[in-house]
């Protein structure tokens, strides 16, 4: 799919009750992009992602997905468009296999054919990078917590999406998990993968991200590589001093 920004926001707000959980968000993620989001608690970065996938609705502004106006779309109708999200909290069914789990989500039919082979192969790199057998028959609610974080984004790979949204994938694992989620998310963007990830661990967004975006109070505080939004004063003192 072409367009020049694989996800935008525009002028994209939303309350819950007197809370401001979006507010004039601005955001644009280019094609094959690897951004980490990152901001305190309560910033408003799970509600972004959200709104973009459709689980909640703006109040005002639009979303476009390759130039498609879909403020308005279903979630199952954004995800036809080729985006994908993990949670923090995992959606695999614990009592389903990982060979069934896999095989629960159906290719996007509406993708030409090279997009089958590019989804393919990563999907491919994902599961030989976090060492998950797709004919196990092993119950999901029998895995060690990293590797049902890893079976959760193994299932969103196998519906083929040409963009994922992340949400805080390395919580709860130790140092060499966190790596490895790591090695995997960068081969999988080496492969054209767009890649929007929320994550609390700085030690992984200065390994990944090629842009940072922070969020503050549901605004869009400030954006830039790793190196500007690290060494920038105001943003130790809303966060980093908080970080891992």
């Amino acid at each position: 799919m072409n367009g020049k920004f694989a996800l935008e926001a525009r002028n994209v707000s939303k309350h819950f009750g007197g809370v401001i959980a979006a507010s004039e968000v601005n955001l644009q993620v280019s094609p094959g992009e690897l951004r980490c989001i990152i901001g305190p608690n309560g910033a408003g970065k799970s509600t972004l992602f959200a709104l973009l996938c459709g689980i909640q609705r703006a109040e005002s502004g639009d979303i476009f997905i390759h130039e498609h106006n879909v403020t308005q779309m279903q979630p199952f109708k954004r995800i036809r468009l080729g985006v994908g999200l993990t949670f923090q909290t995992t959606r695999a069914f614990q009592d389903l296999s990982v060979r069934r789990n896999l095989a629960i989500p159906n290719p996007n039919l509406a993708v030409y054919k090279e997009g089958h082979q590019r989804g393919a192969k990563r999907l491919q790199i994902a599961l030989e990078g976090f060492g998950l057998d797709p004919s196990d028959d092993t119950r999901a609610g029998e895995l060690p917590h990293h590797k049902l974080q890893w079976l959760a984004i193994s299932m969103v790979l196998a519906g083929y999406p040409d963009t994922v949204l992340i949400d805080e994938p390395t919580a709860g694992m130790s140092r060499d998990e966190t790596d490895r989620t790591t090695e995997v998310l960068k081969q999988l963007n080496a492969h054209g993968l767009t890649i929007v990830v929320v994550e609390h661990d700085m030690h992984f967004v200065k390994s990944v991200a090629e842009k940072v975006t922070v969020l503050h109070q549901g605004r869009i505080f400030m954006e830039g590589n790793v190196a500007e939004v690290t060494a920038n004063e105001d943003v130790k003192k809303i966060y980093l001093g908080h970080a891992h």
